[in-house]
Formats: C-alpha cells, structure tokens, sequence
C-alpha cells in the first residue's frame, strides 16, 4: 500500500546453475527398426524418382530455387556449399543415406 510503512519480504527462487549434461534435444524419436525401415523406403523413393545430380547439388539448387528447374533431384554438396546455400535462404533437408546389409 502507498502509504504503509510495513515492508514485506517477497518469497524468491534460488538461483539455480545450469546442468553440464548433455540437453536431449527437442526432436521426436521412434524405434530403431522403425527408423531403418522408413529410411530404406525414403531413400528407394529418392533414389527412383528423383535425378542424381552430384556434385552439381548446389548450381541446381540455386535454379530450383529461382525457378529454373524442378526440384526433384538430389546430390551431394561440400560443407561449404551447403552452409553458402543456407546462407542464401534456400531450404535444404540431409537425408540420411540407408544401405541394406
């Protein structure tokens, strides 16, 4: 109150230091038997009806992007074309390759 005199005491947390083990991270999880089956079928699915581009990932990338071709193919960019290509706003998705043993 404006004109009271007592002074009250508010009840605070404790400081709490942050934990050094590793976060787990926001991501969703599923089996592991699960996750090769669906990463068999994804990358069957890729590797069908998609072109193969290879190296040649970030120039097509970057006409996808404009435009200029379609986006169904998939490649492998280096490090730096990859993070030049993030860099440049384009939307990218590493998908984990999958071999049957």
């Amino acid at each position: 109150m404006c004109d009271s005199t007592a002074v009250d005491k508010a009840i605070m947390a404790p400081a709490v230091k942050a934990s050094k083990k590793k976060q787990i991270p926001d991501d969703y999880f599923v089996m592991g038997e699960s996750a090769e089956q669906i990463l068999r079928k994804l990358n069957k699915k890729i590797k069908k009806d998609y072109q193969d581009v290879g190296k040649n990932f970030a120039k097509e990338a970057r006409k996808a992007h404009k435009g200029k071709r379609d986006q169904k193919f998939y490649g492998q960019p280096t490090k730096e074309e990859t993070n030049k290509l993030l860099d440049e706003g384009i939307d990218l998705f590493a998908v984990p390759d999958y071999k049957d043993n």
